[in-house]
């Protein structure tokens, strides 16, 4: 019995000491674990397929909106009255359409509508153009230098009103041709033209000046008239200006030298003594001279021409020629 005691205490040891050592190696493995090389797998090759993913974002693409222009001109919150010029009122006011009508291709427009400053016009009515002897206003109408003169002498600088006229009754008030108008008082206190011109529609006002209706064409004077130029000497059947004449063309001189702007016609005449020809060509050479001396004198040459009419138009007096008086030299603005 105690063999066999002895016998299971050997095989118990023997099987403790197994497990000891199986102990003894998990440890050891357990605390070298950390120091092993990681596994590598190697295993057969595998096909490698690239892809070029789409982009996992997607934008939508760039929309451009082109807008209307919405800039837009506004009206102006202020509206100044357009200006009414002398060239409206003589167009609209019902009395002097025909002076209109005849003027303007004349440059009446022109003028009256760019005034520098203000003026008054003295426009002849409807009735006074009717009144003109056709071939008074045919020879206007082919003369357009005349009638640009005879324009112009119905314009005064300045505003002058009705009332201004009346208080500038005998006495003369001076146009834009440097020609004075007269003016007198009729019986029942209105102001008449001239003597013979008298005012229906007074004080239409424009903007650069004003306008008084008149009946008659007014009917410039002569600058000899204006100055009291007596008839300017030659010598005989010649064109040599006498020291007489020269004398009196001082007077002229003094006129052209005041009134700057104005220009002039100087023109020449004879008597019916003598051949037609003769006469023409002498009094053309006579109204040379004269403009050559002014010229000589400060005036300048491009206010003047000459011209020489020869005899036709000799002054009668009682139906008999003046011969004296028909030799003359005449200075018309132009």
């Amino acid at each position: 019995m105690f063999d066999d005691e002895e016998e299971d205490q050997g095989f118990m040891l023997l099987v403790l000491g197994v497990l000891a050592a199986i102990l003894l190696v998990v440890t050891v493995v357990a605390r070298s674990g950390d120091d092993l090389p990681a596994a590598t797998v190697t295993g057969p090759a595998e096909e490698v397929v690239e892809t070029t993913a789409a982009p996992t974002t997607t934008e939508a693409p760039e929309t451009t909106t082109t807008e209307a222009e919405t800039t837009t001109t506004a009206a102006p919150t202020t509206t100044e009255a357009a200006a009414v010029s002398l060239w409206n009122v003589l167009t609209e006011n019902g009395e002097t359409g025909q002076l209109a009508a005849i003027a303007g291709p004349l440059g009446l427009q022109d003028f009256l509508s760019n005034l520098d400053g203000e003026f008054t016009l003295f426009a002849p009515s409807d009735a006074a153009l009717g009144n003109l002897d056709p071939a008074t206003l045919n020879g206007l109408l082919a003369d357009p230098e005349g009638a640009a003169a005879l324009l112009n002498y119905h314009v005064v600088p300045g505003r002058v009103g009705a009332a201004d006229v009346v208080a500038l009754a005998d006495t003369s008030i001076t146009s834009s041709t440097g020609l004075p108008i007269n003016i007198t008082l009729d019986a029942d206190g209105n102001p008449v033209l001239n003597g013979v011109s008298v005012v229906t529609s007074a004080d239409l006002e424009a903007d650069n000046g004003i306008i008084h209706v008149i009946d008659t064409v007014l009917s410039p004077p002569t600058v000899n008239e204006v100055i009291g130029l007596e008839n300017i000497e030659f010598e005989v059947s010649s064109a040599n200006i006498t020291a007489a004449g020269q004398d009196e063309l001082q007077k002229a001189i003094t006129f052209f030298t005041e009134n700057d702007s104005v220009t002039a016609r100087i023109e020449g005449h004879t008597d019916t003594d003598g051949g037609e020809e003769g006469n023409l060509a002498l009094s053309q050479a006579r109204a040379d001279a004269v403009l050559a001396f002014l010229v000589d004198n400060g005036i300048d040459e491009g206010r003047l021409t000459a011209i020489g009419f020869g005899e036709t138009n000799p002054i009668l007096v009682d139906g008999v020629e003046d011969k004296a008086a028909s030799r003359r030299i005449e200075f018309v603005v132009r």
